[in-house]
């Protein structure tokens, strides 16, 4: 039988499973049935005999976790362990059917995803701040991140919050302070600030700050530090946090020591591509490496691991044949396999054990075991066991851009490879000139082909969490990635090795050359014209249905993956279309954005609202740059609120003093508010109060009409864990349905009247300045 053994594996397939009746040729409906349905049924055969339906269980499982944080409410743990027990025995009963096999055991990862979102959940279990108090926090220190312009974020085991009791305290405090007086990880440290609970997204669909918060341990954030003392080594420590304090501290002198030895910005670089430490990176060299599409290299990811762990398994077989006895009588691959897994772990430790780390380690791991006990290690099952087992042991990592991102830069390349290897081999070349030609043309196409298939893959889930994207990032790191592969990560390897011995100076200077070529080019691709574009933020069916199309088209072999192109179309139309918000308003009920007649962006607020964290997550999400200050001339501000013209007619007013209020509810449609509003106020405009902030947290409001109808940041009428306590507010009526709008239909006609903003008399509260 001609061909490759892939095509004549699918052609035992397609003639096993095409059924007889599926040839006719009547050319009548029930023909084309029959043969869409054997077209359907050959290609199904094909992907099972190749053993591609147990790639989908660890997106079964995945949905499954996506499901358990999407719920509004906290699932009770018997519901979720029933559900994983009965999708258990059906699968159990299926078990004689092929397909219906496959499906009840999907629906049996999926239960299982579910139940371990929620174990760990439990596992974390440490209450959130009830509400932000000023009080001296005593502790241990567990971490200290460097940050720019001399600064340290510090977070604190805590055994002292105030007054607090036990089963009120948060287990864990984070802090950024000077850096004086000098601490170190074991530390026992006390200090005075005001605490309060991590804050939630600053936008409806935004990065949950409370969420990543909570599974880190972290109940409380500071802000004002005084009266900082140290009072030396915690002596009560037990042997994990020894351990753990142990090796903070050797990331810190680790980090210290590459950061002196190579100076200026690409000594933080090389720091974090070792220790992970990215805070001291200035700001300027982060946007240059996003701009050009070389921000990932900051992430010790696949490719830092696999040339680490793939160097030292080289050099220790290399060193082993040096022997001839070694040679001929030890198993030196597995023995090589042996020293470059501990090598990886040692590298997985060190870099602080990030998902993108903890995945390439868990696929690097998984390859070598299957070398040290003489099996092969496939590379799709291992990249889908690598994905069961990062979720598994940190489901809430599958809401970040790191693990979306990672894995789907994976997938889509162990496709591509998967398809290079299925093509019948080309001739070989006449001569050794051809033979060293076709090896350069090979290595550029890998190269390019690395680049273009990981960028289209996480292409989607960039815009989704960053709303950006970056055109030239094949040029980037095309131009960039030979010099990490052949002289930065090498000099890594290096140093670490050679520090021990005193004598991995010269490997961190090699290293700084490298990355001194590098930051170089990336700040020239970063200056080309259009080299970050700003993407309309988009929902998260958009991001669904990508995730889905992908899966789809990496995951499958056969021609049955094309089906995929639906899923991606409508993904592509939804996201190029999104639904831009009418208004966004922060959670304090401070400052707020609103979507003037010209169809952009204005601020309200005191102060400098446009210099805000939330000012930027907002302009980012519209695809705009936040105004500079004085350009809007249509906001006008005075000492009680501020007025800006809605589109669609009349005039939203922010008011934060009492004294406005009533002006406001006149001539306003809509009314936001940090105050309790006067009941009357409903009656007349739309009105967001403290009450209704504090039940739903950010809001995105839609018009229609004289109502909005809202996206809360969180629902009002549900609780889970990272959101804190219940709220001692109780959330109204208005608040529970996410609907403002006046009570009476027939408002004034003040208020339905645009205002122009402009006239100083329309200015609500100008003559009570």
């Amino acid at each position: 039988m001609a061909g490759t053994p892939e095509q004549q594996r699918r052609r035992r397939a397609q003639a096993a499973a095409l059924p007889d009746d599926a040839r006719v040729a009547d050319g009548g409906a029930g023909s084309w049935t029959a043969l869409v349905f054997g077209w359907l049924s050959a290609r199904l055969a094909e992907e099972a005999e190749a053993g591609r339906f147990a790639l989908w269980l660890p997106v079964a499982f995945g949905v499954g976790v996506a499901t358990y944080f999407a719920a509004s409410r906290e699932p009770a743990l018997w519901a979720a362990t029933a559900l994983a027990i009965g999708a258990g025995a059906l699968s159990l009963l299926a078990r004689r059917r092929f397909i219906v096999a496959w499906l009840a055991l999907a629906l049996l990862f999926g239960a299982a995803g579910f139940l371990s979102g929620k174990l760990a959940t439990i596992r974390m279990g440490s209450p959130a701040l009830a509400a932000p108090l000023r009080a001296e926090a005593v502790g241990r220190v567990v971490t200290i991140e460097p940050r720019a312009r001399g600064w340290r974020r510090v977070t604190i085991d805590l055994e002292r919050l105030g007054s607090l009791p036990v089963e009120r305290r948060p287990a864990k405090a984070r802090i950024t302070i000077g850096f004086k007086p000098p601490i170190t990880v074991g530390d026992r440290i006390s200090l005075a600030a005001y605490w309060r609970p991590p804050e939630g997204p600053v936008r409806p669909g935004g990065y949950d700050f409370a969420r990543v918060a909570f599974f880190q341990g972290v109940g409380a954030t500071g802000l004002g530090a005084s009266d900082i003392k140290a009072h030396g080594p915690d002596v009560d420590m037990g042997l994990r946090a020894s351990m753990s304090a142990a090796l903070e501290r050797l990331r810190a002198s680790l980090t210290e020591r590459i950061t002196t030895a190579i100076g200026g910005p690409e000594g933080a670089v090389a720091a974090a591509l070792v220790t992970g430490v990215q805070g001291p990176i200035p700001q300027d060299v982060q946007d240059d490496l996003r701009g050009a599409g070389l921000s990932h290299i900051l992430s010790i990811s696949g490719l830092h691991m696999a040339l680490v762990a793939g160097t030292m398994f080289w050099l220790a077989r290399a060193l082993l044949a040096l022997s001839s006895r070694a040679a001929l009588n030890w198993p030196v691959k597995q023995i090589a396999a042996a020293v470059a897994l501990a090598g990886a772990t040692f590298y997985l430790a060190l870099s602080g054990a990030e998902v993108a780390t903890q995945r390439s380690y868990v696929m690097i791991a998984i390859a070598f075991l299957a070398v040290m006990i003489n099996r092969p290690a496939l590379a799709p099952r291992n990249f889908a066991l690598a994905a069961l087992i990062v979720l598994a042991l940190t489901p809430e990592a599958m809401l970040g851009p790191s693990f979306q991102m990672s894995f789907a830069a994976v997938a889509g390349l162990v496709a591509w490879f998967e398809t290079r290897r299925d093509r019948e081999p080309a001739p070989p070349p006449p001569n050794a000139v051809a033979r060293v030609r076709r090896k350069i043309a090979t290595a550029v196409t890998l190269a390019l082909m690395t680049t273009l298939v990981a960028g289209l893959a996480t292409a989607p889930f960039a815009a989704y969490h960053f709303h950006r994207v970056t055109p030239y990032a094949i040029a980037g790191n095309a131009l960039a990635e030979p010099i990490m592969a052949l002289v930065v990560m090498p000099s890594v390897l290096g140093g670490l090795l050679f520090a021990p011995l005193g004598l991995d100076g010269i490997f961190w200077r090699a290293m700084g050359g490298g990355l001194r070529a590098v930051l170089a080019i990336s700040h020239t691709v970063a200056s080309w014209p259009g080299s970050e574009r700003n993407v309309t933020a988009f929902g998260e069916t958009s991001l669904a249905l990508f995730a889905l199309g992908i899966a789809w088209l990496c995951l499958w072999r056969t021609k049955l993956r094309w089906a995929a192109l639906p899923a991606l179309a409508a993904a592509l139309g939804l996201a190029a279309w999104p639904s831009r918000p009418d208004v966004v308003i922060d959670p304090s009920g401070r400052f707020a954005a609103v979507r003037s007649p010209t169809g952009e962006l204005a601020l309200l607020g005191a102060g400098q609202p446009g210099g805000s964290f939330a000012a930027k997550v907002w302009f980012a999400a519209d695809a705009a740059e936040p105004p500079v200050k004085g350009a809007l001339s249509d906001v006008r501000c005075d000492a009680y609120g501020c007025t800006a013209p809605l589109i669609g007619g009349g005039i939203v007013a922010l008011s934060w003093d009492a004294r406005a209020l009533e002006e406001d509810c006149k001539r306003a449609v809509l009314v936001v508010t940090r105050l309790d509003p006067p009941e009357a106020c409903s009656e007349t405009t739309a009105v967001v109060g403290r009450r209704a902030l504090a039940a739903t947290g950010a809001l995105s409001l839609s018009r229609d009409g004289p109502s909005f109808s809202a996206t809360a940041a969180r629902d009002p009428g549900g609780l889970r864990p990272w959101t804190g306590p219940p709220n001692a507010i109780a959330p109204p009526e208005q608040a529970l349905r996410l609907t403002f709008s006046p009570r009476l239909r027939q408002a004034s006609a003040d208020a339905q009247q645009p205002v122009d903003p402009t006239d100083p008399d329309d200015e609500p509260g100008v003559e009570d300045q």
